[in-house]
Formats: C-alpha cells, sequence, structure tokens
C-alpha cells in the first residue's frame, strides 16, 4: 500500500512539475504598420507611437510582443485569453489620441501575427474646418438623442478611415442612439417602443438635404405610418452654416429642424448640440 501510494504521489508531482514547466506562448501585440497624417494628408514625422517614433513619411512599425502562461493554468481556462492592445500617440500641438485594438480570444493567435492599420489620422491642436465643405455631396448616418438635442453623424466611410481609440468612443456613442440592442447600450435611448432606428442625411451643393429615416419596432408595437412594425420616412430641406459654427437644418416634420452648434468636428465625425443647450 505505501508503495502504491509513493507512486501515486509521485506520478501527481511529476504532472504538475511538467505543467507548470511547460509554457505557452500568447499574443501581448501583434506587429502594427501604420502611418500617421494630419487632416490635409501631410505625413507627422518624429511622433511619438507607443515606444517608437515615426519616420518622415509618417510610417512606423512596433513589433510583435508575446508573453508566456503555464499549461496547467490556461488548461483551466478552456479557451484563449483576450487580446486588449493600447499605444498611446502622440507630438506636440497634435491632439493626441491611441491605436486600440480588441479582440476576445486574439491571445490565442499564434506567433508571427500582423495587424496593418494603413492610415490614422491626427488633429492638430488648432484645427480649423471648412463645415461646409465637409457636409457637402456627402451622406451622413446619424444618431439622435430622444429630444434630438444632441445628433452624432459619422460619414458612410467612418469605418474605414476613421480606426484610433477616439474613433471607437464616439462611434459606441452613436450606436447607443441606433439600436437597443447594441452591446454598449447601458440604457435605452431610443423612444420606448422603438428597437433600431437608421438615420441617413445626404447634403447637396445646392444647399438642400435629403433626408431618409428608417424605424423597427418593438413585437406588439405598430407603426403610426402605417400597420406593420417597420416603417421608413423620406423628405427634404435646407441647410445653411453661419460663421460661429451653427447648422441650420430646415425641415417640415423630423424633430432635427433646428439650429445646433458643432460641439466636436473632424472629417469623418460630427457632434452637434441643440443651440440654447
Amino acid at each position: 500500500m505505501t508503495f502504491k501510494n509513493n507512486l501515486f504521489t509521485l506520478v501527481i508531482s511529476g504532472l504538475f512539475i511538467l505543467s507548470f514547466s511547460s509554457c505557452v506562448s500568447r499574443l501581448a501585440r501583434p506587429e502594427i504598420r501604420g502611418i500617421i497624417m494630419d487632416y490635409h494628408r501631410n505625413p507627422v514625422a518624429d511622433c511619438k507611437v507607443g515606444e517608437t517614433i515615426t519616420a518622415k513619411d509618417g510610417s512606423f512599425s512596433l513589433p510583435e510582443r508575446r508573453y508566456r502562461k503555464f499549461l496547467l493554468s490556461e488548461m483551466f481556462m478552456m479557451e484563449a485569453p483576450p487580446l486588449m492592445v493600447m499605444e498611446r500617440i502622440e507630438k506636440e500641438g497634435f491632439e493626441p489620441d491611441d491605436i486600440y485594438l480588441f479582440n476576445r480570444y486574439g491571445g490565442g493567435i499564434s506567433r508571427g501575427a500582423k495587424h496593418h492599420i494603413d492610415t490614422l489620422f491626427l488633429k492638430r491642436a488648432d484645427q480649423q474646418f471648412d463645415i461646409a465643405a465637409l457636409l457637402k455631396d456627402k451622406t451622413w448616418n446619424a444618431g439622435l438623442t430622444k429630444n434630438a438635442d444632441t445628433l452624432y453623424l459619422i460619414r458612410t466611410d467612418f469605418n474605414t478611415h476613421c480606426k484610433t481609440r477616439k474613433c471607437q468612443i464616439f462611434y459606441d456613442k452613436y450606436n447607443e442612439l441606433t439600436d437597443s440592442y447594441s452591446l454598449s447600450t447601458s440604457a435605452r435611448n431610443l423612444p420606448e417602443t422603438i428597437t433600431r432606428r437608421s438615420v441617413n442625411l445626404t447634403f447637396k451643393s445646392d444647399q438642400t438635404f435629403d433626408y431618409k429615416q428608417v424605424q423597427n419596432y418593438r413585437d406588439g408595437h405598430k407603426s403610426p405610418l402605417n400597420n406593420k412594425g417597420i416603417d421608413s420616412l423620406q423628405a427634404s430641406g435646407k441647410w445653411k452654416v453661419n460663421d460661429n459654427k451653427i447648422l441650420q437644418l430646415e425641415l417640415q416634420k423630423p424633430a432635427i429642424a433646428s439650429q445646433y452648434r458643432l460641439a466636436e468636428i473632424e472629417d469623418y465625425k460630427l457632434m452637434l448640440i441643440k443651440s440654447g443647450i
């Protein structure tokens, strides 16, 4: 009996030693390559990105980082760990931002992981924008608060060009106002009976704009416009921008017919707050 107990103890001890001496490689950061530019499409040289500095053409490269975990502890997890990367982007005279990557199971990606981020735009601290030029001949998606006091506008090509942490935060706020089932939604920001709402604004060079809205209603609720659980609304209006960065929207029915001051301005995202608030 003693021999069997000793043998069992030796086997278990051996397994523990083997487990703790055997490690698996996990991804902490893929190799990241990209280019930093300002909003005039000029490369931003000598810009700090993580632990590196951009070259004259604005390019940078961050090497892959990995770490090791004990095999036994990873076996108990039953799945690869998440990957979250946050690398600071900063240069004097510019507003700082961050490269942000998240993958729920990304820690299990094998060695040699690469992420080509293409071009990131950094906003100058004193950046001035031509608001009319930003709007003209472009379509913007809008997220509206319940009383349309605040509008979050993203251009239809937002996800192609806006890739930083600030972009992600802005998109989450927009998404909360368009989808009640959004993962980022902590409270229902849409009217009680509506689950999703899509609003598109197409600004034309003749100072008119097209308004298109599609709303999905909760089960058991019908649209006031028809006898279905979904409705759509199309309308046309006029727009203009004055010298004080006030956008005037003239429209007969939808709630956005008002004056809005531009509280946040960038090429691919705008935040508008109703004047007087």
